[in-house]
Parts: structure tokens; C-alpha cells; sequence
């Protein structure tokens, strides 16, 4: 995954990402709420180019 300045997404941790929900923000100021990681990895890849941020979100019931 690439950021817009060029510089890559790199994982530090191997283990699968399943205890996060993610807002996926555009340009426009909508937002789309994602629950799988590698959901938002393709869309963030498929539409870079109209998305400003990701945010992290707990995962509703996880009881962290």
C-alpha cells in the first residue's frame, strides 16, 4: 500500500488484522465504514487517488 507522498505501508505484525473497523475517508468528506483489512487494502489501492485517510475504529463487542 502506498501513501500519496510516495512512501509505502509497511505490516509490523504478521498476525491478522480481524479486532478493527476502518472509516475510509475521500475527498468529498464521505466516509465508508469497512470491516476487513484486506478490503480496505483494494479499495484504498483501487481509489487512492480520491482518499484522504483511514481510520482505526474498535471493533464493536470486542471488550478491549
Amino acid at each position: 500500500m502506498a501513501y500519496k507522498d510516495g512512501g509505502t505501508f509497511t505490516t509490523y505484525c504478521d498476525k491478522p488484522y480481524t479486532r478493527q473497523v476502518y472509516k475510509l475517508n475521500t475527498i468529498t468528506g464521505e466516509s465508508v465504514i469497512i470491516e476487513d483489512y484486506e478490503i480496505l487494502r483494494a479499495t484504498w489501492h483501487h481509489y487512492k487517488e480520491d482518499l484522504v485517510s483511514v481510520e482505526v475504529l474498535d471493533a464493536p463487542g470486542q471488550g478491549f
